[in-house]
């Protein structure tokens, strides 16, 4: 079990979104014991399994009473994961307006453009605390890189950021990093993902290349990794998920105000010749386990 610095037994926590974000949001804060932790969905299934998995307590009727309420919802269209969408953390933040507590804190964790917080803020007209805080969460690791790794925080206000460290720093036990705009914190999750998308951009690249010149590219990938400070990827399947395509559309949509082309608009489109090429390869012929034939 986690250790936090200051109880909260008194404090009521909604968690919006009961996805993969919201889901280990709930998970750690139930690691914490004692908190009060009640979950939101708009899929039934997803809050019957947290309240079957025991992270949250009840699905809340509505958001009032609450004094954390954190945001951890799809921020991608609902029928096409590549595409950014905005409507439904606004929906949210107007259901807080009308519904919660002045004075709460509302912790963003879902990926947003540049903006976004200051609007909701304006929506709330400042009666409650606004701070974003990018999720990071990777699955298999969660013990090092959970929920409670180091995270970004920045507030739309100091008494934001005050209210922000409390809860996240002291409450959770979350290291912090503090930045002076919360600007700069809504871009830190597009940067990263966009950063992702480069690195595998490039393996995809550079293993086409290869096997265009006829060179192995898993060989001469391991020889260029000797060197101590490159780290290729592995080129697989193409760039999928629902995190990294969309979060390079964010990334794109900052950057036409400042560059006529972007090279992140060249890796999306490396990533899309890829998977054409991946497509047009000979699928290597499967053979049974057990009935294979071997010529001595």
């Amino acid at each position: 079990m986690h250790e936090s610095n200051n109880n909260g037994h008194d404090k009521k926590i909604l968690v919006i979104g009961l996805g993969q974000i919201g889901y280990s949001n709930a998970e750690y804060l139930r690691s914490l014991g004692g908190l009060r932790v009640d979950g939101f969905d708009i899929s039934e299934k997803a809050v019957e399994r947290a309240i079957k998995d025991g992270i949250i307590d009840k699905k809340a009727a509505d958001f009032a009473g609450y004094d954390y309420y954190l945001i951890c919802i799809s921020t991608h269209q609902p029928n096409d994961m590549f595409t950014p969408y905005q409507d439904g953390i606004m929906e949210v933040a107007y259901r807080i307006a009308t519904e919660g507590r002045q004075g709460a804190l509302v912790g963003i964790d879902s990926t947003i453009p540049k903006g976004t917080s200051r609007k909701v803020l304006a929506l709330l007209n400042h009666k409650m605390h606004v701070v974003h805080v990018p999720h990071r969460y990777y699955g298999p690791e969660k013990k090092e890189h959970g929920v409670n790794q180091t995270r970004v925080i920045g507030g739309c206000e100091p008494c934001c950021m005050a209210e922000g460290k409390k809860f996240y720093g002291q409450m959770l036990g979350i290291p912090l990093h503090e930045v002076s705009a919360i600007e700069v914190a809504e871009m830190t999750k597009i940067v990263e993902n966009s950063y992702r998308f480069l690195e595998i951009a490039f393996a995809e690249e550079l293993k086409m290349v290869s096997e265009s010149a006829g060179i192995d590219f898993d060989e001469l990938r391991k020889a260029v990794n000797t060197k101590w400070n490159i780290k290729i990827l592995e080129a697989r399947e193409g760039i999928g998920g629902h995190c990294l395509p969309k979060d390079t559309e964010m990334f794109l949509s900052v950057a036409k105000n400042a560059l006529d082309s972007s090279i992140v608009s060249a890796a999306k489109m490396v990533d899309h010749k890829y998977r054409f090429y991946l497509s047009q390869k000979p699928i290597a012929p499967q053979v049974e386990l057990g009935k294979a034939k071997t010529e001595l």
